[in-house]
């Protein structure tokens, strides 16, 4: 027989296993509520397109004197005629305007010939192209249908780390999939992206989620699934969204302009080590080191100076170099933005004018280092890296472009002219001719390989 004391500590025990349960479900949460109130504001968008491949006809390793030509045909020049085939994809996308208007990623949609939009209610309807924005990968469509249900958006000042999500999409096809995770961290940025802070999650995403909206426990949106860092092409554990108020600051251009036009200052920085810290009498590294200074720039007409170092921006704070390309992109152009600096150990506030750059800025500068005809802008390397060449950080519609060079790109050689220094590329490119095609090293990774750059012929 159990005495009152044993009953006493059981019952004890019982009520402490309840409490931690009820905890435990009270931190926990349950998303059926919310996918169910914002499912019918996510789409299914599948696309199609064509594009041309070589069709071999014959045997193309031998030349001219091909001694098989009289059973298989045509010399070797003539063996490759250009064929079509039909490609397609798919994505993922939300509603943000009741009257169709949609957003998703610009790689979801590329080149397509056709898009269409699959509803909740298994509507699918054409969409139009309003407008696509490459470098931050975000794309904006319109259906025709009215009182839609559009998503809520998220502060996204009000962000932690830690914080739960919910990412919803079409993986692999699979449509209107929840998965769910937390904030890993906030303002990521990648090697091939020096304008996006990437919210960074661990909520599953696979190819199909690109576009999807990633919400809060709210059920408001905070990011547009965008990428995934994988060596096998499925989900890996890390998953990058793009934040919804830099998405909605494009949508809003790309619906008035057609276009995004982004700020800048003309500078070129690098981060601070901790040594060059105790150089600047720091107590931990900080700010963005001014390295050089773009002539007939923004900056180059203000009283910034190179070996300055910029620690903050119009009010807020830097941290890290990276920060600041993606300020000044979002700064409005032709006002003056404020830049505390540090000069000699003491501080003080440089106003500098931001202008536009884009792809037609670019074509209406001298040419530099931030205009050439190759369309690219390049930095030195870091110091500390010991690599030789320089490193892509921008890429213009053009040349460079329609031939796959990326941002992060390490370009080694021109024209066979070893290239170690961002001196050394200006010296070389002021030299190419228009019409001409350029042989590039390129570096990306740990691949070495050789590109062809066809230059656009400016006398046609």
């Amino acid at each position: 027989m159990k005495s009152a004391w044993m009953k006493s500590v059981q019952s004890g025990v019982i009520a402490s296993l309840l409490l931690v349960n009820v905890v435990a479900a009270q931190t926990l949460p349950d998303w059926s509520g919310l996918f169910e109130q914002n499912k019918s504001s996510v789409v299914s968008i599948t696309v199609k397109g064509k594009e041309e491949v070589p069709e071999m006809r014959g045997f193309p390793f031998w030349d001219d004197h091909d001694p098989f030509q009289f059973f298989f045909g045509e010399p070797r020049q003539k063996q490759y005629k250009p064929r079509e085939r039909v490609i397609q994809g798919g994505g993922s996308g939300f509603i943000v305007d009741k009257d169709g208007i949609i957003v998703t990623n610009a790689h979801v949609v590329g080149k397509a010939d056709e898009i269409l939009v699959q509803l909740a209610d298994r509507r699918e309807l054409p969409a139009k192209l309003i407008g696509k924005d490459d470098r931050s990968d975000v794309a904006v469509l319109q259906i025709d249908a009215k009182s839609l249900p559009a998503v809520k958006i998220a502060d996204v000042n009000d962000l932690k780390v830690g914080q739960w999500v919910m990412a919803v999409g079409s993986p692999f096809g699979l449509d209107y999939t929840a998965t769910q995770g937390i904030i890993s961290s906030l303002g990521r940025n990648l090697p091939s992206d020096n304008y996006t802070p990437f919210i960074q999650t661990d909520a599953a995403v696979n190819p199909g989620n690109s576009g999807g909206p990633l919400f809060n426990t709210k059920g408001e949106v905070i990011g547009i699934n965008s990428q995934i860092y994988t060596s096998t092409g499925s989900y890996a554990g890390v998953s990058f969204a793009i934040p919804i108020d830099l998405a909605m600051d494009v949508v809003d251009q790309l619906k008035s302009n057609g276009k995004v036009v982004r700020g800048w200052l003309g500078v070129q920085i690098q981060d601070v080590s901790a040594d060059l810290a105790k150089t600047f009498k720091l107590d931990k590294p900080q700010g963005a080191l001014v390295s050089s200074i773009v002539p007939n720039g923004p900056a180059s007409k203000s009283d910034l100076k190179v070996g300055d170092l910029i620690l903050a921006f119009n009010g807020k704070i830097i941290e890290k170099s990276s920060e600041l390309p993606v300020l000044v992109s979002r700064a409005k152009v032709n006002d003056k933005a404020e830049l505390e600096v540090l000069r000699n150990g003491k501080k003080q506030v440089i106003k500098v004018e931001i202008k536009a750059i884009d792809g037609e800025q670019l074509a209406g500068q001298s040419q530099d280092a931030t205009n050439n005809l190759l369309g690219l802008v390049v930095d030195e390397m870091p110091q500390e890296s010991g690599r030789k060449g320089v490193v892509v950080s921008l890429v213009s519609e053009g040349p460079s472009a329609n031939i796959g060079i990326m941002r992060g790109d390490v370009i080694l050689q021109v024209n066979g002219n070893d290239i170690h220094s961002l001196a050394d590329f200006n010296q070389v490119i002021t030299q190419l001719k228009s019409g001409e095609v350029v042989r590039l090293l390129i570096q990306r990774g740990s691949n070495a390989y050789f590109v062809a750059v066809p230059l656009k012929d400016n006398k046609k």
